[in-house]
């Protein structure tokens, strides 16, 4: 049941749930996602990178997650992921998507706003969300564990959150909290104060990027101060490789067991995600 994002976050937001969100890069994958928040009854998100459109093509990227979506009679967003341009986010929307997020978050604020501004403008004249990032989520290549200065990234400034939401009208707002993505030797160090600022700055639904890798007492305590979306990709990934090494270790080749198997293993990740979300029975 395709939804724009915007109303499942609302929701979450008024009742202090999270929905979770989920990258999807295949078809197992975008299925595992899908089937199992019907069996949780829970709200989710299928997600698309932008890097992930440009690899299968617009077209494609859309008929993977709405034929998921369509599957299924729990509520479901498609959200387009770090798309990176107004053009992207055009086509995005012209395929089926129903929602986007437009990332401008290494622009000047200048630039990120009217970009942003933009494309809140295209989707909401056609009744979809938009997420955008202030900040910038680092990824493992900004990162060195280990040093007693881990990363320095560019966090969000609340002031600057609050006029960047009143400015473009925005959905929902990704603010850089020292989240990474991609998984990393130690849990990245968020600051959470900050995160408490930001929330008494806007009304809007926020979103944690880097979901990865936290722990389940991090990241319930973020839902705990307000955060609507917690998104996870790279732990998809992780449970596709492993359904498919479980069955290829078993020596047999068939393409269609394989995929079963890596759609086993995305759904029990997703299951588990869905319980930390405190989103099960939400739909």
């Amino acid at each position: 049941m395709l939804v724009p994002m915007g109303d499942l976050l609302r929701r979450g937001q008024r009742e202090g749930y999270a929905v979770p969100a989920f990258n999807f890069y295949n078809h197992p994958t975008a299925q595992g996602i899908a089937f199992e928040a019907e069996s949780r009854e829970s709200p989710v998100i299928l997600m698309v990178s932008g890097r992930y459109v440009d690899f299968m093509g617009v077209r494609h990227a859309a008929a993977l997650g709405l034929q998921a979506a369509e599957a299924v009679r729990t509520p479901v967003a498609v959200l387009l992921d770090h798309g990176a341009t107004l053009e992207l986010a055009e086509d995005c929307i012209a395929a089926g998507f129903s929602s986007v997020m437009i990332d401008g978050s290494r622009l000047t604020i200048a630039d990120n706003t009217a970009l942003t501004r933009a494309v809140v403008e295209f989707a909401h004249a056609r009744g979809l969300s938009v997420e955008a990032e202030l900040g910038a989520v680092g990824v493992i290549d900004d990162a060195v564990y280990g040093a007693e200065d881990a990363f320095k990234l560019t966090l969000v400034d609340p002031d600057q959150a609050a006029a960047f939401v009143r400015n473009t009208g925005i959905d929902a707002l990704a603010p850089a909290i020292g989240t990474v993505h991609g998984l990393t030797k130690l849990e990245p160090r968020l600051d959470l104060r900050l995160l408490e600022r930001v929330r008494q700055a806007v009304d809007i639904p926020l979103v944690l990027h880097g979901g990865s890798g936290l722990s389940d007492e991090t990241v319930r305590t973020i839902i705990a101060i307000g955060v609507s979306k917690v998104n996870v990709g790279t732990e998809i990934k992780v449970a596709w490789r492993d359904g498919l090494q479980e069955y290829f270790a078993t020596e047999k080749y068939e393409p269609r067991l394989a995929s079963e198997a890596a759609l086993a293993a995305v759904r029990k990740t997703v299951s588990h995600k869905i319980d930390v979300a405190g989103s099960a029975g939400k739909a």
